[in-house]
């Protein structure tokens, strides 16, 4: 299990800079990393539907429908970092405004999903994992990595280092999506609104 002090400083090891006791102990590098952590822990989570985060939960409907083109609105979870199904539909298939199943949009100034499904929604997205222990350890290789690829400039102002430590993260990275696949038994993924209309303009 990791905890956010280690992958922290995996990060500094990677660079050459000294470890850290907390994000608090009063270092240059405990005050850098305690900036950027969560946002690249989040942007490491958006990148790859992690199995670890992807959860599933059925949305009621918003009570403020929307203004046009769409008969509801299902606010997003809190911890929503990126989608994965939106009811039968995989999100990286019809999210265009062409031909569309659904679009996200905001309501009332909250992020939700536009869609003609019917209440409750079924959604299947990758939350927001803020307990490092959940972390699988190639996961958190790869976040050590991004941390020491954007940290490196501003601790050692060696552009090598940078370069090295990018290098170094796309290789974390190819590792830690291939054991996610393992991981994974096979997915099935529907067609895309393309393929179907040209199938429904075939049987025509």
């Amino acid at each position: 299990m990791s905890s956010t002090v280690q992958i922290c400083n995996l990060a500094l090891t990677k660079v050459g800079a000294a470890r850290i006791t907390s994000l608090s102990d009063g270092s240059k590098q405990a005050g850098l990393l305690a900036a950027i952590f969560d946002m690249m822990r989040d942007a490491e989570l958006a990148a790859h539907p992690w199995s670890f985060g992807v959860t599933r939960v059925e949305i009621p409907a918003s009570s403020t429908a929307p203004a046009f083109g769409w008969g509801y609105a299902y606010p997003l979870p809190s911890d929503f970092i990126k989608a994965v199904q939106v009811g039968d539909d995989w999100s990286f298939y019809d999210s265009g405004p062409d031909g569309a199943l659904f679009e996200f949009e905001s309501i009332d100034d909250t992020p939700a999903i536009l869609t003609d499904q019917a209440s409750p929604l079924q959604l299947r997205y990758v939350r927001r994992v803020t307990n490092p222990g959940l972390f699988p350890a190639l996961f958190a290789e790869a976040l050590a990595c991004r941390l020491a690829a954007n940290s490196v400039e501003s601790l050692t102002q060696n552009l090598g280092k940078r370069e090295q430590a990018w290098v170094e993260y796309k290789d974390a990275v190819r590792q830690a999506r291939r054991a996610n696949a393992i991981e994974r038994p096979p997915q099935r993924v529907p067609d895309s609104s393309w393929v179907r209309a040209m199938t429904l303009g075939t049987e025509g």
